[in-house]
C-alpha cells in the first residue's frame, strides 16, 4: 500500500506517514526515505512515536495569545480582540472556532494507531549483544507500546470533553474510509479510552529510574514519557468525566466508584507521588511547573505533562506593563472571592474575619500565590515593585488598552527570575497536564458522589485527601470540620479544586461537566464578571467597590463544541451538535 493512502486525521489533510519525524530519518536517505525505512532500523521505528508528544496540549497563551482561563470566570483576557472574547460574547460557532482541537488531536491519534499497526514489524538486532541488548530492546518496544495506548486515550479524551461523541478509529484510515465517517457516542469513546488506559498500565513501569530490568535501557532518559500512574490517573479522569452530570442523566454511580478506585491505584503506586512543600514565600505555585533548586524536572508531584522548554513567553505576555510585560491574564475577582482565609473557612463563613475594608489580609496563602494585587510585591524582568492599580496607579485600568480589566494582574505560573529586557534569562518549564493535586481531588470528588455521606468512605478517605491539600497550603487550621453532608462535601470539593487548580485548564470544564449554568443563580454569578476598584481618599487610604467588568453570554449548546463546519463538509456522516 502506498504510503500517501494515510491521513493525518479526520480532516482530509494528506500527509507522508513520516511527516514530522526529521529529528530521527537517516540524512544519508536525503529525505528519500520510504515506509519499510522506517520500520527497518530500531531507532526510526520508535522514533517514529516521538511526534505523537509533539500534539499534546500546552496551556501557556495558546488561544490568541489567551489562556483557557480567560473564557471561563477565572479571568479576562485585556486584549478586547483576542478571539477568546468569542466564548464569552457568543460569537463563536462552526465556522469561528476559538479553540480547534480536532485536527491536532486527531493527528496524533493517526501516528498512533500507525504505530501500533507496524510495531511488532520492527527488525530488532540480531547479531550477539552484551548484557540481552536484544532482550532490553524487546522490553522497550512493549514499553513504547504502552506509551502509544496512553497517548490515544488522552487525545480521545481531549476530544470528547468538548465535543461529545466522536469519530472512532483504531487504525489507519484510507481517504474513502474518512469521508465515510460517522460519530461514536461519548459512551463507546469511553470504552475505548478506559481500555486503552488499562493496556498503557500493564506496559508502562512505575517510574523512569535508570534501571533497564524492567523498561528496557538507558530508560533514566526516558524521564517524561507516561507510567502506570499516568495511566490510572487518566483513566480516573475520564470515568470522572463520564460520571458526572453532562455526561451521565441516568447517575450511574458505579462510574464514580470506577474513577476512585483508578485514583487509589496512582495513590498506591510503587513510586510515591507526593504533593511538594511550599516551605517559604519564594516557593509557590509557579515552583511546580518551573524549574529551580528545590523542584526539580519532573518531580514527584507530576503525574504526567509536557516536555520543558526555555521561555520567557509566559511572562512577557502576562506582567504588568510597567515591569515590560502585556498584562493580558487578568484573574477576576468572582476567583479572587473563591479564596477563602488562612483559617480555613470561606470570607463569607461566619467567624471568617474576612474584612472588606482590608480584603487582602488573612487570606488563603494560595491566594497570594496566584494574584498580584494591589499593594503586593511583583519580581520580574530585574524588576521589583509594587503593585498600584488604585484608580490613578502606574498599573490601574486606565494606564493602557492592554492594562489589568480587573484590578488584578497573574502571578501564578509566572516567574520572578524571567528576563527579556537587556538581558535574557530563560525559563526551563513544563505544562502540567496531570498533577498529584488532582488525582486526591478526583478521588474524592468520586468518592463523595458515591456515599450517601462522606462519613460512610472506609477510613475517612474523603476527608483525609482534601486535608492534604489543605495542609500543604499551609490553611490553619486545615481540618475539616467534622459531620459534613454530601452536599455540604461537594461544595468543600468543588471549591478546593477551584482554588487549587485556579488557571489550570480545569475550571472551564467543571463548570461544564456539572452543568452549573442550569441553576439561574449559579448562571446569573458565573456570567456576571468582576473586578476590584480602588479609590484612594485624602488620607491615602484605599477604598475597595466591586464592580462589573462584563456580562458574558451562555446557553444549553455551549455546554459541547460545534463541530468544526469543515470537516462535516468533507464527512457528511458526522452529525453536528444540537444547537449549532
Amino acid at each position: 500500500m502506498k504510503i500517501n493512502k494515510y491521513i493525518i486525521g479526520l480532516g482530509l489533510t494528506f500527509s507522508f506517514l513520516f511527516a514530522g519525524c526529521d529529528s530521527f530519518l537517516d540524512p544519508a536517505k536525503d529525505g528519500k526515505l520510504g515506509e519499510e525505512d522506517i520500520w527497518n532500523e530500531t531507532r526510526r521505528g520508535f522514533g517514529f512515536l516521538n511526534d505523537a508528544y509533539n500534539k499534546l496540549p500546552s496551556g501557556y497563551n495558546y488561544i490568541d495569545n489567551a489562556m483557557l482561563a480567560a473564557g471561563c470566570d477565572e479571568a479576562v483576557h485585556s486584549d478586547v480582540t483576542s478571539d477568546i472574547k468569542g466564548f464569552n460574547n457568543g460569537t463563536w460557532d462552526s465556522y469561528f472556532l476559538v479553540e480547534n482541537v480536532w485536527s491536532k488531536n486527531y493527528e496524533g491519534i493517526r501516528i498512533v494507531n500507525r504505530f501500533l499497526e507496524r510495531i511488532d514489524d520492527l527488525k530488532m538486532p540480531v547479531k550477539p549483544t552484551v548484557s540481552g541488548t536484544d532482550e532490553q530492546l524487546i522490553r522497550t518496544r512493549e514499553r513504547m507500546k504502552g506509551e502509544a495506548f496512553f497517548l490515544r486515550a488522552y487525545f480521545y479524551f481531549e476530544l470528547i470533553k468538548r465535543y461529545g461523541g466522536v469519530p472512532l478509529f483504531t487504525k489507519s484510515l484510507t481517504v474513502e474510509e474518512a469521508q465515510q465517517a460517522t460519530r461514536a457516542s461519548y459512551d463507546d469513546c469511553m470504552k475505548q479510552i478506559i481500555a486503552d488506559c488499562d493496556s498503557a498500565a500493564n506496559r508502562l513501569p512505575e517510574q523512569y529510574k535508570g534501571s533497564s530490568e524492567s523498561v528496557g535501557f538507558d530508560d533514566k532518559k526516558e524521564l517524561g514519557r507516561p507510567t502506570t500512574g499516568a495511566a490510572y490517573g487518566l483513566k480516573s479522569r475520564a470515568l470522572l468525566y463520564w460520571a458526572s452530570p453532562l455526561n451521565n442523566p441516568g447517575n450511574d454511580k458505579e462510574r464514580y466508584k470506577r474513577s476512585a478506585d483508578a485514583a487509589q491505584l496512582v495513590v498506591k503506586s510503587a513510586f510515591r507521588y507526593k504533593l511538594m512543600n511550599f516551605t517559604d514565600d519564594s516557593e509557590s505555585f509557579t515552583d511546580l511547573y518551573a524549574v529551580s533548586e528545590n523542584f526539580l524536572q519532573y518531580h514527584r508531584e507530576i503525574v504526567f505533562s509536557t516536555k520543558y522548554n526555555n521561555t520567557v513567553s509566559v511572562e512577557q505576555q502576562n506582567s504588568p506593563l510597567t515591569m515590560g510585560g502585556k498584562g493580558l491574564t487578568n484573574p477576576t475577582q468572582n476567583l479572587a472571592d473563591a479564596f477563602g482565609m488562612a483559617n480555613g473557612k470561606g470570607i463569607n463563613e461566619p467567624g471568617s474575619g474576612y474584612d472588606e475594608d482590608h480584603p487582602y489580609v488573612g487570606r488563603d496563602p494560595r491566594f497570594y500565590m496566584t494574584f498580584a494585587y494591589d499593594g503586593s510585591e511583583f519580581t520580574v524582568n530585574d524588576k521589583t515593585q509594587t503593585i498600584e492599580t488604585f484608580e490613578g496607579g502606574k498599573d490601574a485600568t486606565a494606564t493602557n488598552k492592554t492594562a489589568t480589566k480587573t484590578g488584578y494582574y497573574l502571578k501564578k505560573l509566572l516567574s520572578p527570575q524571567a528576563v527579556w529586557d537587556g538581558r535574557t534569562n530563560n525559563i526551563t518549564r513544563t505544562w502540567i497536564l496531570m498533577r498529584y493535586a488532582e488525582v486526591l481531588l478526583n478521588y474524592a470528588e468520586a468518592m463523595n458522589e458515591y456515599c450517601e455521606s462522606p462519613s460512610q468512605a472506609p477510613n475517612d478517605s474523603i476527608y483525609k485527601v482534601v486535608e492534604l491539600i489543605r495542609k500543604r497550603a499551609e490553611l490553619s487550621p486545615y481540618k475539616l470540620p467534622a459531620g459534613l453532608t454530601k452536599e455540604e462535601m461537594r461544595e468543600v470539593i468543588r471549591n478546593e479544586r477551584r482554588v487549587e487548580r485556579a488557571c489550570e485548564e480545569h475550571r472551564f470544564f467543571d463548570i461544564r461537566r456539572w452543568r452549573l449554568l442550569d441553576d439561574p443563580q449559579e448562571k446569573a454569578d458565573y456570567l456576571k464578571i468582576e473586578g476590584m476598584q480602588i479609590v484612594k481618599d485624602d488620607n491615602d487610604e484605599p477604598h475597595y467597590s466591586k464592580y462589573t467588568v462584563e456580562n458574558r453570554v451562555f446557553d444549553e449548546r455551549m455546554y459541547l463544541y460545534p463541530i468544526p463546519k469543515s470537516e462535516i463538509l468533507k464527512a457528511p456522516g458526522i452529525t453536528q451538535n444540537p444547537g449549532w
